[in-house]
């Protein structure tokens, strides 16, 4: 609820949909070679990507 998603199923599903592994496959994961890297750099490197139009800059 905190991070804005009305249920357990849709948290799992917008999860999964945004980094390609379930919840509790992330959390199973080690993460220790993330340490040294501070955690704002982290977040903008690790940040997920909604759709195609991000990805790729509007030509002027």
């Amino acid at each position: 609820m905190a991070v804005g998603c009305t249920s357990l199923g849709s948290f799992s599903s917008r999860f999964t949909g945004l980094v390609g592994e379930s919840p509790s496959a992330y959390r199973a994961r080690d993460h220790a070679h993330g340490a040294p890297v501070p955690a704002c750099v982290a977040k903008v490197a690790t940040r997920p990507v909604r759709n195609r139009e991000a990805q790729h800059p509007r030509r002027a």
